[in-house]
């Protein structure tokens, strides 16, 4: 009797022990998956950051040519002192937002 108790002690161990190398192998996949994820993110990420700094450069080379030739990069068109503040707190704002997108 001693011998079968021992069996069946070995077999709920063992099983146990499979029990938990299955959840470990779960656990494992599910981390791999996230980390894909994460990775295909992070490349995502990178391109739109590109993209954003060539626009950057795009915007400030236009600006930089327009001040150089003393010309409005908006058409000519003049403002108005509010018009001004308005544009120039947008401006502020999309530049915040430029921002936090590279940080991020």
């Amino acid at each position: 009797m001693s011998e079968t108790s021992k069996y069946d002690l070995f077999n709920e161990e063992l099983t146990a022990l499979e029990k938990q190398i299955y959840y470990f192998l779960q656990k494992e996949n599910d981390i791999l998956e996230a980390n894909q994820a994460l990775n295909n993110r992070i490349t995502l990420l990178e391109r739109e950051n590109d993209s954003l700094k060539k626009k950057i450069v795009e915007i400030e080379s236009k600006v930089s040519k327009s001040l150089f030739n003393g010309e409005n990069i908006f058409g000519g068109e003049n403002f108005n002192l509010e018009e001004k503040e308005a544009l120039k707190n947008k401006i502020n704002e999309l530049i915040a937002k430029i921002d936090y997108h590279l940080r991020s």
